[in-house]
């Protein structure tokens, strides 16, 4: 019952990271007014929320950053999907929810997507403790920790 569980949480996270990748790969730029930016920017001298997250995203958009996060959350989610790549593909998503959730969080700061972000970076670390017994002796190997 647990891997069944295990197995359709699984899938539907990485179903939710194949449409959120494919999602962000054509270039669409938020607004962001030239009052918004005298008023926050010039004004207050801040980046504060939502201006400063707005400008941080659309010059991510641009360069082509987000595009490439796009594709990697693509092929975790496919990873993910197939019984034997679980692992690799969960491991491979760690690391990017982890930074989108801290974005949210320091330049974001909207409490919707923090918890909504919040609970996705929790799942996976909760998905990939199934896996703890394969990752633990990579993580701790006691010949390399032995001291001379």
């Amino acid at each position: 019952m647990k891997t069944i569980i295990h197995s359709i949480l699984t899938i539907l996270l990485g179903l939710f990271f194949i449409y959120k990748g494919v999602d962000k790969l054509p270039i669409k730029l938020k607004d962001v007014s030239k009052e918004e930016i005298i008023s926050t920017i010039v004004e207050k001298n801040s980046y504060e929320a939502p201006v400063g997250y707005k400008i941080t995203m659309n010059t991510m958009r641009q360069s082509g950053f987000l595009r490439m996060i796009a594709i990697f959350q693509i092929l975790a989610g496919i990873l993910m999907i197939i019984p034997q790549t679980r692992m690799v593909g969960l491991l491979l998503l760690l690391p990017m929810i982890f930074n989108i959730f801290f974005m949210h969080v320091f330049f974001d700061n909207r409490i919707d997507e923090n918890i909504e972000t919040g609970i996705l970076l929790g799942l996976n670390m909760i998905l990939c403790l199934r896996y703890y017994k394969d990752l633990l002796p990579i993580l701790y190997n006691k010949e390399s920790c032995r001291i001379i």
